[in-house]
């Protein structure tokens, strides 16, 4: 059996009730050339069974079930990369969804880069959609990532080379308390001055972030995947949705636009007050006072410095 093109990475540690749509739209995918690694950090023993049943059905799929570790089980991923046959490793979240372009993009991606990563996308709980805009490849971005709680990314849309990750002086390991996992990942590639960063504009994942939905319970957040599964497999969805990341973008674009005319006027507003308090200060120094007063205001000078 030929080794195949991608590694995928699912770690889940929550019941399984999201794990069948994740599964099922890395299946659906364009490119079947992938071998898929679930990863079960002290996930229940129902969420286990779940993963194992799609194993049974599919040999791509992996099952590697661990007691909870530390963080969100870091080390685990680690591990299972030591067993990857991919050249190309690719992470999807148990609660997000792949649309059937998402490794046929990848595979553009890390054809140019060592690292990067596809649009991040998420999903609001009204149903409109967000996007974290930013350029892996511009220095500026890189050195932000590196010094700043800032990302423009998360694991579901990351990429890299394996030779790259083996590379690596430390893989994925837990991270220190007060940062994410994915960023403290991230950091290690962007640590290393040889490998080459980029990002691909090109929208293939949906997101639906469980920090902007306190309260849920796993039910609700089931029905609301399963509503957008049905959506993603429909031909004309990635154009559509595509569209209205665009216009979002445009949105985003306008309101940059208004607030640099807003600054602009408020800086031109600053260098003409400038000015006529310098026309002032000018006018006021050609007064008689101001000549005969100069003694004073020297020796009110020097009595300060003494």
């Amino acid at each position: 059996m030929s080794d195949p093109a991608f590694t995928i990475l699912l770690p889940v540690h929550r019941p399984p009730a999201l794990l069948p749509h994740a599964i099922a739209s890395v299946l659906a995918q364009q490119r079947q050339d992938f071998e898929l690694f679930i990863i079960c950090d002290g996930a229940p023993p129902e969420t286990v069974a779940c993963a194992e049943d799609f194993a049974r059905r599919d040999d791509r799929i992996r099952v590697f079930a661990h007691p909870k570790g530390a963080r969100s089980g870091e080390e685990y991923r680690h591990q299972a990369l030591q067993l990857a046959r991919g050249r190309l490793v690719g992470h999807i979240g148990d609660d997000d969804l792949w649309l059937p372009n998402h490794l046929t993009e990848l595979a553009r991606l890390l054809a140019e880069v060592d690292f990067g990563n596809l649009l991040h996308v998420e999903v609001d709980t009204q149903g409109d959609v967000a996007l974290i805009a930013g350029d892996l490849a511009n220095p500026v971005t890189r050195q932000r990532m590196m010094e700043r709680t800032f990302n423009i990314f998360g694991m579901t849309v990351a990429c890299y080379r394996l030779s790259a990750y083996r590379a690596l002086p430390i893989g994925w390991s837990p991270a220190p308390p007060g940062l994410a996992p994915d960023l403290h990942m991230w950091r290690r590639f962007l640590a290393q001055s040889d490998l080459r960063f980029g990002t691909r504009a090109a929208v293939t994942t949906v997101k639906f972030a469980a920090g902007s939905r306190p309260g849920w319970s796993m039910e609700r957040r089931a029905a609301e995947m399963a509503a957008w599964a049905g959506r993603v497999s429909d031909p004309g969805f990635e154009a559509d949705l595509t569209l209205r990341v665009l216009n979002r973008l445009n949105a985003m674009h306008d309101a940059t636009h208004r607030e640099a005319n807003r600054l602009q006027a408020k800086l031109q507003l600053r260098i003409q007050q400038n000015a006529r308090l310098r026309d002032r200060l000018h006018a006021l120094k050609a007064t008689l006072s101001w000549r005969l007063t100069r003694p004073f205001r020297r020796l009110a000078r020097l009595l300060k410095r003494s």
